[in-house]
Formats: structure tokens, sequence, C-alpha cells
């Protein structure tokens, strides 16, 4: 089933597990001819299939907190160490579970093994928030050792809509005998100021406009983290835009990580005791969050387009 240019999330009911490993398999095979490969999550108890359309307003925040992470991960990198640590973007947490980040551990030795995910960060633009809260407790349930999860949700005033038949947008684009290109495209918003607050109108269409982003993070307490739990002691919740403030999502993340730390200093103390150095390793976080918001800015033009080219390209 095709969907219309509207539909950037969609959840279909009653699919029972072979139907699900059946268009798995179609889009792995099929993926390198498709516009954006399509991220989805199946929940096998209750028969539900996620399906998300990837973007690079989606992606921005966890790639920049995955840069973050990096850096950091690398300075518990030393010769004797043998655990091995992995940020994955998009990659299968189970075998029906793929969040938009995960940092993972392994440890092996001769005499030794183990397998954990410390991280779990999702990121929701342009679909339901339950959904993805939903997704969350999934992938806790099948990792309760999970230290920290992030949540970065992204809102447009309203949904969005293709333009109408016989609007402006439809008589001015929509009979032009091939898409514009990308610069084209935006060419036509003319000298409008491109800030994160102005809609990115085209002929008459919003195609774009930002509402706001907001962080909200969980870090595990003496149970598996409950995101259902309001306990300030272990969530926080922070805006970046449109008015910032991220001090308590800042102060949270920074809490995770040095669990983080604790957590991969004491599995290697395990595997190959007489290693302490990471214990004493420091532990900052040191967001940008200019350089995010430009990141934004970028994925604002990019789903705006995206978001031209299937109307365009869908039948009339």
């Amino acid at each position: 089933m095709e969907s219309t240019p509207e539909e950037e999330y969609a959840e279909f009911l009653d699919v029972d597990h072979q139907v699900y490993s059946e268009i798995s398999h179609i889009i792995d095979s099929n993926w390198l001819w498709l516009l954006t490969r399509p991220r989805w999550s199946y929940f096998r108890d209750d028969c539900i299939l996620l399906v998300e359309r990837r973007s690079l307003i989606h992606e921005a925040p966890l790639e920049h907190l995955s840069s973050i992470f990096s850096t950091v991960l690398h300075g518990f990198v030393h010769d004797d160490n043998p655990v091995l640590t992995m940020i994955s973007m998009n990659s299968q947490l189970s075998a029906s579970a793929i969040p938009d980040m995960a940092i993972r551990m392994d440890a092996v030795t001769e005499n030794y093994w183990s397998h954990e995910v410390l991280v779990v960060g999702e990121c929701a633009f342009a679909q339901d928030k339950d959904s993805v809260l939903r997704k969350i407790k999934f992938e806790i349930a099948g990792h309760p050792e999970v230290l920290m999860v992030i949540l970065v949700v992204i809102d447009e005033h309203q949904p969005y809509r293709s333009p109408e038949r016989m609007s402006e947008a439809w008589q001015m684009l929509c009979q032009e005998t091939s898409p514009r290109s990308l610069s084209s495209f935006h060419s036509l918003q003319g000298d409008a100021v491109r800030s994160h607050d102005q809609p990115i109108m085209i002929a008459g269409h919003t195609w774009c406009h930002l509402a706001s982003v907001r962080f909200h993070v969980w870090v595990q307490g003496s149970e598996p983290i409950n995101i259902d739990v309001d306990n300030g002691e272990l969530q926080a919740s922070s805006t970046l835009f449109p008015n910032r403030d991220m001090d308590a999502a800042d102060t949270m993340i920074e809490k995770g990580m040095v669990m983080m730390r604790d957590r991969i200093a004491t599995v290697c103390q395990e595997a190959a005791p007489g290693i302490t150095a990471l214990q004493d390793s420091d532990i900052a976080f040191r967001p940008n969050w200019n350089h995010l918001l430009t990141g934004l800015k970028i994925g604002i033009w990019d789903v705006a387009y995206h978001r031209y080219r299937s109307w365009y390209d869908s039948p009339p």
C-alpha cells in the first residue's frame, strides 16, 4: 500500500509475525531503490507494526549526541581494556526493535562474557508521541539493564497537509513538467527570513513549520527505568526550542554518562581484574546546542523538499 504524502508515520494493527517477517525481507532486499529507507518496530505480543519515514530533522538530535558520546567512550580505550563499546544508529536492538540510537557494551575473554545495552535514544517527529513511548517501553523490557533513555520530541505547529487541488501551490508546481531541484524549490521562498520560527512557505503553502524541540531523559535507579513514574531524581525534561532551557536535561544526561562510565569500569574489572583507571575518568557533558539548531534548520528544509517531491511524484 502506497502512503499519501501526508503519511510520514503509520501504525498497522493485527500484523502477525509471518507478515512482519515478509515485509522486513522485502524492505531489506529493495531499500536501495527507495527514496528513503523506512524505519520500523514490531510488537509481537500486540501484533502492531510501526513504520516511520526517516529525515535529517529526525536524525539530527541523536547524531549530535552520538558525536559527544563517541568522544567520551574513546577516552575509555586502552590496550588492556577487554570492553568494547559501540554506538549504533538505526540498527536492530532485537529481532523486532530498531532504536534511533543505542550504546552497546561487550566484553569477551577466555573466562568472561558480557553483553549489555547502556543507552537508548529515540526521536519523534511527525508521529504520535504515545507510540514512541510504547516503543521505548518495549526496548526497556527487552533490556532492563539500560542505564539511560533519551527521547527528543520535535513538534510542528500543525500536522502537515499536502496542497489542495487548484490551490496556488497546485497550479504553480503540480503543472510543471519535471520536479524542481532542491535549490530551485527553495529559491521560490525568495528573501524570506530562514529562521527556526518561520514557516517554510512556498507558493502560498506551508511545507514545514517548527513549533518546539523538547528533550526527555530518564536514568536508572534501583529498578529498571520506568518512564511512567515521575521522579525528579531520575527524570528531566527541557526545551531546546523555541525558548532554550536545557539545564535539567544537561544535568541528567551527564548523570547517565557517569553511570555508564561506572558500569563499563565494573565490567572491565570483572573481565580483567587489576584495571581501575576507568573509574577515575572525568565525565562532562558538553553539547553544542547552537550547532544542533543549525542542523535542525537544515533538516526543516530537507523535510519541506521531500514533502514537495512526495506530493509531486504521487498520482493526481
